[in-house]
């Protein structure tokens, strides 16, 4: 008679190796969903806003760009007004820009690092189970002699289950590290660019 292995028995098997994977997806995922969800409300609209502000301060109505930068919610705010407002010297307010810029990709980059020990760990987690499973279905058909391949079918399942469940939790995580570690190195290219182009701007402006 054959031997089925079915989901449970397969999951049982993986033990605590494959719960700590589930685990371990589970966080990744709600991790990834709360950052996106960070990402979207603090850059939403930043490009038409960084645009809004280039066009009045071309036009010198320095008020309107500091209402603008009010009236917007993102990150992008802070820097914009610290290049709009504070100290006279050019260097000082340049300073207070980049400050402020600083603490927007900090804020970005928050638990990023986390998606990264994930994508680095599953998949080594996920060999470890490997090892126990292939050690688990040797042990078994060593003292089980004669058996047929069914003997050996639960500790090749947790060895399979737990590589493949690795690469499961790695794969998105890795991505989602990646991607969120771009999108934080656009917006700080972002930022020093809007910022120099005010404060020149501005410059021009006091020595004409």
């Amino acid at each position: 008679m054959g031997f089925q292995v079915g989901i449970k028995e397969i999951l049982v098997s993986g033990g605590v190796t494959l719960a700590l994977l589930i685990l371990l997806s589970v966080y990744s995922i709600a991790l990834i969903w709360e950052r996106w969800r960070f990402y979207s409300r603090s850059t939403a609209g930043q490009k038409t806003f960084l645009d809004k502000v280039r066009s009045i301060i071309d036009k010198g109505d320095l008020a309107d760009a500091v209402t603008a930068s009010k009236a917007y919610k993102g990150l992008a705010s802070a820097v914009v007004m610290a290049s709009l407002v504070g100290p006279s010297n050019r260097d000082e307010r340049k300073r207070s820009a980049q400050r402020a810029a600083d603490r927007g990709v900090s804020l970005l980059q928050q638990r990023i690092t986390i998606l990264g020990t994930i994508a680095s760990v599953a998949p080594f987690i996920g060999l470890f189970g490997t090892v126990v499973g292939v050690m688990r279905a040797f042990k078994d058909l060593a003292s089980a002699a004669g058996a047929g391949p069914g003997v050996v079918a639960i500790g090749i399942s947790e060895a399979l289950v737990c590589t493949a469940t690795g690469l499961f939790v790695a794969i998105p995580a890795v991505a989602a590290y990646n991607h969120f570690n771009h999108r934080t190195q656009r917006f700080a290219e972002e930022m020093g660019w809007i910022s120099e182009e005010i404060l020149e701007s501005l410059s021009e402006k006091t020595h004409r």
